[in-house]
Formats: C-alpha cells, structure tokens, sequence
C-alpha cells in the first residue's frame, strides 16, 4: 500500500529555497573525468538561454581537483542579469574576473571559499561587486568542482552555482557593465 502525501505548493515552495533563482535538475552527473559531481549543472536560468560553445565549456569544466566547474551548461544572455563577484582588493584588473554568482555571497570568507573551491593564493574574498553580464554574451553556468590548492589545502566538489564570464582583467576584455561600486566583504 502506498501512502501519498501532499504538500500545499507555498509550503513546497519555503522547503526548496524559493531565493535561488535557478532550477537544479534532477540528479548527479560526472565531470570531464567521470567522476561524480555534486548536484548537476541548472536545466534554466532566467535570462539566459540555452546554447552551444564547446570551446567555452572546455574553459570552465575542470576535472576534479583542478577548481572551475564540475558539470555544466552553456547559455547565451538575452536580457542584462545581475551577477556577484567577490574579488581580491588588492589585485586591480581581479575586479571583474571571469568567476560570478548568481546570489548575493552571503555567511563567513571561509564559507564562501568553501562552498565555491576558492584557494586562499588566488583571492583575499574582501570586495563585492554586482554587474550586469551583456545580453550577446555567452556564459558557463555550473556545479563548482573540487580543488587542491598546493599547499595541502583542498576543497571539495559542492552544488554551489557558478558562473563563468569570459572576461579578462589583464588584457581589458569584459563582458559586464551597469557595475555597482565594489563594496566591502564580509
């Protein structure tokens, strides 16, 4: 005998994070290396429709301990979509790097580190910034995959959503604009 249990959808909809603004799919995929990935890439993100840029996935899908994303989609922007950036203060041309997030950071610099694979060497994490990524520009939107960060620090493969901008700082390439000034964080 089965029991079915119903759920009023507001209630549902408190249960599975109703801020995120992504949908996750159903279950886990494996990296570039077969190894499983934790969550999988979103089936949609608003603004963003899906596309084809097999250099680009190769970009920013890395295998295990090698940091960037686990599984991932690529999708072309068709309206502005707000992104977050936390950056390095102390690295100029790091401001509007290639790494944002859908969601405002929130919690502790170690959470975040954490929950995104962010070696210590490649960023301080105490500036926030918010742009808009250009409609016409194509994204990588992605779980995050594990890192070694050469030290004996390493991080773990986590659901977490990425995305991949290809900007470059050091060669004056940006894909984002409409940019709040950068603030302090945490």
């Amino acid at each position: 005998m089965r029991l079915l249990l119903t759920v009023p959808l507001s209630v549902a909809f408190l249960l599975t994070g109703c801020a995120l603004p992504v949908d996750r799919g159903s279950s886990p995929e494996a990296g570039i290396d077969g190894v499983a990935c934790e969550g999988r890439a979103p089936d949609a993100v608003p603004g963003l429709m899906p596309s084809d840029n097999p250099a680009l996935l190769r970009q920013a899908r890395l295998a295990s301990g090698k940091g960037g994303t686990c599984t991932a989609k690529v999708y072309a922007v068709q309206e502005p979509v707000v992104l977050y950036r936390v950056f390095d203060s102390t690295v100029p041309y790091s401001r509007l790097g290639g790494w944002w997030s859908l969601v405002p950071p929130s919690g502790t610099q170690e959470s975040y580190r954490s929950a995104f694979a962010i070696c210590p060497a490649w960023s301080r994490l105490d500036r926030v910034v918010s742009c808009e990524v250009q409609p016409g520009t194509q994204v990588v939107v992605g779980t995050t995959q594990s890192v070694s960060c050469g030290d004996g620090l390493e991080f773990p493969k986590t659901a977490e959503i990425q995305v991949f901008v290809p900007n470059n700082g050091e060669k004056g390439i940006f894909h984002v604009g409409a940019c709040k000034p950068p603030a302090v964080w945490p």
